[in-house]
């Protein structure tokens, strides 16, 4: 039964850490790796992104009980939807617009949400020359699906910009940072 999969506190998160833990690297032109050490999400002059150590964890629970017990709530999760666009990705490091606006879209219908109402996303956003314009491509193709016409007019963010990319924990951190806005 779908009872046997609930719980009352979750914890959720995610660590990436190496060793040791100041290193360089060697930039090749072409790569993902940013010819002067700083991410650029979204930035004309991106290049690149950068690899950093991180951890991150947030506490998940029913918002009927965290509003009970008088827990303090930093944000609320309407829906959450994944996929894989396999066979269609670019590349092993470059998603297909289409497998992105789909999941995208699946998000915001799991979410019960109108697309007009979003002013703000917290994107993967890593800086890089064929990563982020398939990336705002997808949004601008699964906001407009779900009826949003209109132009400019949503904020993105990456959180990669002020740390680097904490690999497993890059999902947790850019939650906690559109959170705590």
């Amino acid at each position: 039964s779908l009872q046997s999969y609930q719980c009352d506190w979750a914890l959720a998160g995610g660590v990436s850490g190496t060793l040791p833990r100041r290193r360089g690297y060697l930039h090749r032109e072409g790569s993902r790796l940013s010819p002067e050490g700083i991410c650029r999400a979204f930035d004309a002059d991106a290049a690149g992104t950068v690899f950093s150590n991180g951890l991150g964890v947030v506490v998940l629970r029913r918002l009927a009980d965290a509003l009970q017990d008088g827990n303090t709530i930093y944000a609320v999760i309407k829906g959450a939807a994944l996929n894989n666009d396999g066979h269609d990705k670019l590349s092993f490091t470059a998603p297909s617009i289409q497998g992105q606006a789909e999941v995208i879209s699946l998000a915001q219908a799991a979410a019960g949400i109108d697309p007009q109402t979003i002013s703000y996303v917290e994107t993967h956003g890593t800086g890089t020359q064929l990563g982020d314009p398939i990336e705002v491509a997808a949004l601008t193709q699964a906001f407009r699906a779900g009826g949003d016409q209109r132009h400019g007019a949503c904020a993105l963010g990456s959180v990669k910009t002020q740390i680097g990319h904490p690999d497993a924990a890059a999902g947790v951190t850019g939650l906690i940072r559109a959170a705590l806005g």
